[in-house]
């Protein structure tokens, strides 16, 4: 039996982009069961007006939130009026490659227990040049929440549009609208899907065209971003393995935060772990970074806002 898919396609100010979003997915040789847009209250003219002509399209349905809520909100309101076995999430200045949800469809159809899909991405960052393939790495828990070698940067690569199973999406409750946009709400809810130990299978040929360049969905993330992840998952680290890089995470927060109790605890509890042989490079940095560097670019963050 082959699966039905939903697109879900989530908007707040792109204005005329939206109708090539929706337009790169009418025009695949796959047609979706339907198009979700869901407008996340934009006040934007331009994205009203292209909301109410897209509704009369029959294979799409336009989602008006009453309030504002982040793409978190949006994404969960639009899983929750879907009707597709398979969810696949387009934001609202991107675009579908040609034949992505063929494969798609093919690729969970292949593997019917997959859980979720990841596949190859186009990054675009400028109009002016050709996408560039990108190929993420295999969605492995423990490798993806590792620090990357000789720097305090995770190895996070799994792509947050990646197709998922409507079913699965809501075995683990969807979005947790505690994490906005600076908070990894993508990473934290993949996190959560990942702990589960679903399957998964890999899609080799592109299934998303992210167009960076618009910027709306790039952000600059900060150690207190992380240290909200690994406070709230400190569970899933340590059961991948991983308790030394959750310390090293809540030492870096702490010292962006400049909290003398929790920069001494933290501190304590990430010298333990090496002391048990639980450490990377990023153990060493998280200690010896001084918290008045950290304090610096806090500040700086929050007055550039």
């Amino acid at each position: 039996m082959s699966h039905t898919l939903s697109v879900i396609i989530t908007c707040y100010s792109e204005g005329d982009l939206l109708h090539e979003a929706v337009q790169s997915v009418i025009s695949q040789s796959k047609t979706p069961l339907e198009i979700i847009v869901v407008n996340d209250s934009s006040t934007d003219p331009e994205t009203i007006k292209a909301c109410r002509t897209l509704d009369a399209n029959p294979l799409v349905t336009v989602i008006n939130r009453h309030e504002n809520g982040g793409t978190s909100a949006a994404r969960n309101d639009g899983v929750q009026a879907a009707t597709g076995d398979i969810c696949l999430m387009l934001d609202g200045d991107d675009l579908l490659p040609p034949e992505a949800l063929s494969t798609v469809q093919n690729v969970f159809d292949q593997h019917p227990a997959a859980g979720f899909i990841f596949g190859d991405y186009l990054r675009q960052d400028n109009p002016q040049q050709p996408a560039q393939c990108i190929t993420p790495g295999q969605p492995i828990l423990s490798y993806q929440l590792k620090a990357r070698p000789l720097s305090l940067s995770s190895n996070w690569t799994l792509l947050g549009t990646s197709p998922i199973k409507r079913k699965l999406w809501q075995s683990v409750g969807g979005y947790d609208l505690n994490f906005g946009v600076q908070d990894l709400h993508d990473v934290e809810f993949w996190v959560r899907v990942l702990a589960t130990g679903c399957s998964y299978a890999y899609a080799p040929q592109p299934i998303y065209l992210w167009r960076k360049y618009f910027g709306s969905n790039s952000r600059q993330v900060t150690p207190l971003a992380w240290y909200r992840l690994a406070e709230s998952h400190f569970d899933i680290y340590c059961a991948s393995g991983l308790e030394y890089r959750a310390n090293e995470l809540l030492l870096l927060g702490s010292k962006w935060m400049y909290q003398t109790e929790k920069i001494q605890y933290y501190g304590g509890a990430l010298f333990q772990n090496i002391r048990q042989g639980q450490y990377q490079f990023s153990s060493f940095l998280a200690l010896m970074i001084p918290a008045g560097v950290l304090q610096l670019f806090s500040e700086y963050k929050r007055r550039n806002r």
